[in-house]
């Protein structure tokens, strides 16, 4: 029997100029790493290029702020483990602005569970604070505090719901079986037990800010590698931009030697400027593997049936854990009066700082770039544009196609970038 053949046609002149066309939309890349890839990627025209980085970063934006998660991998590859709420909050004396910014590690859990369940804490303790004082004005001083206290009971409760399943024991713990903690796990229909080991093995950083009603006050709180810079508007009109927070990380050399104060004796407390040679924020909430007995990790999480923290690594680690906590659940929180001249708020996850466009460059010029991009933004009054969006193209390329169209197509089978997450808080009372 003799096998069917199928006839095409040669392509005609114009149909060869088609795929040429349709070829020409593509270019490879090494995406800044001489020597790797290349990687295909399609090249984006406008408007499709806007509409493409739109259609990912979901930009958001109401009467006083604009902002925006992106993360252009294919879910797939990786979904983006940022968050962020912004929210108006409104008691007696005013509405407060409340914005945020979560960047979480190692699972979804624990991020989606303090986005979910701090604003409405902090919320909660603000509220009985100013329906206490009544008329008084609230000392920042206690707008501090409360800010501080509901990330260390936030913080808390992680831990304490995963006790209140598992032995605070230490011999009763040693005496469990393998198979014993995996029952636990397993006879759990409501998944309680293992969401909540998985919120310790997760982790998340944030910046939070508050704003008073009369915008006379701002506080922020941070925990973890997240930036928070206040930009302000001189008689001049000139923009000069401060980063309000301290970075903790493990490459700052006050975080390195806070924790090994912490924990003399111990070379291996900050190892590789990461905690314990895991870890590279130094505080945050969740983590609590690393803030509790080294049994824990041997016994129970090393039997939860995930795939984020390989065995080996967590074997490595809970030979490492002498004295926990090695990381901490404080922040810091910083309060500025707010002059009645123009200004804005960039809350942003590290995400940013580490695209390519800053590459290289040191904390106080980028500080300096962003103020004075936003700052133009601004002085322009143009209602359409959404500083968040217009921050983050910059930081992809902005109008320069080719970098723009890479960094939103480029086909790899691994993450090639950082999530970013911004949100913007302008000045209201603008003058014309």
């Amino acid at each position: 029997m003799r096998p069917s053949v199928v006839s095409v046609p040669a392509a005609s002149s114009s149909e060869n100029l088609l795929a040429l066309a349709e070829v020409s939309h593509f270019g490879k890349t090494d995406m800044g790493h001489p020597g790797e890839g290349p990687w295909t990627f399609r090249i984006l025209p406008e408007p499709f290029l806007t509409a493409e980085l739109k259609r990912i970063a979901c930009p958001r934006s109401n009467r006083k702020v604009d902002s925006l998660t992106f993360q252009p991998c294919s879910p797939h590859v990786y979904q983006n483990q940022d968050r962020f709420v912004v929210e108006e909050w409104n008691f007696p004396g005013g509405t407060w602005q409340f914005n945020s910014i979560f960047d979480g590690h190692v699972n979804h859990h624990t991020v989606d569970y303090v986005a979910r369940t701090l604003p409405r804490n902090l919320k909660e303790s603000l509220g009985a604070a100013l329906r206490e004082l009544g008329s008084r004005r609230i000392p920042p001083d206690r707008v501090s505090q409360i800010m501080r206290d509901s990330v260390v009971q936030l913080d808390g409760s992680i831990s304490s719901n995963f006790l209140d399943i598992f032995p605070r024991d230490l011999r009763r713990l040693s005496r469990m079986t393998d198979r014993e903690v995996k029952n636990t796990f397993q006879r759990d229909s409501t998944g309680r037990s293992r969401s909540a080991a998985a919120r310790c093995l997760g982790g998340t950083t944030l910046v939070l800010s508050l704003t008073d009603p009369n915008e006379k006050n701002v506080w922020v709180a941070n925990l973890g590698d997240c930036h928070a810079v206040l930009g302000l508007r001189h008689r001049s009109g000139a923009w000069t931009g401060t980063l309000m927070n301290h970075l903790h990380a493990g490459h700052d050399h006050r975080e390195a030697q806070r924790v090994r104060a912490e924990h003399p004796r111990e070379p291996d407390s900050v190892r590789n400027s990461r905690v314990l040679g895991f870890l590279e924020p130094t505080r945050a909430v969740g983590d609590t593997w690393l803030k509790i007995p080294s049994l824990y990790t041997s016994r129970v999480f090393s039997n939860l049936d995930q795939d984020w923290i390989s065995q080996g690594t967590l074997k490595q680690c809970a030979s490492r854990i002498s004295t926990p906590p090695y990381v901490s659940n404080i922040p810091d929180v910083y309060h500025r009066d707010l002059p009645s001249r123009p200004w804005f708020l960039i809350l942003c996850s590290d995400g940013l700082p580490s695209a390519e466009a800053y590459d290289g460059m040191d904390t106080p010029t980028m500080t300096r770039t962003w103020t004075e991009f936003v700052g133009q933004i601004l002085d322009s009054h143009s209602p359409a544009v959404n500083t968040a969006l217009s921050l983050l193209r910059t930081a992809i390329g902005g109008q320069d196609e080719y970098k723009v169209s890479r960094s939103l197509t480029v086909e790899m089978e691994e993450r090639w970038m950082d999530d970013v997450s911004i949100s913007i808080q302008r000045f209201q009372h603008w003058p014309n």
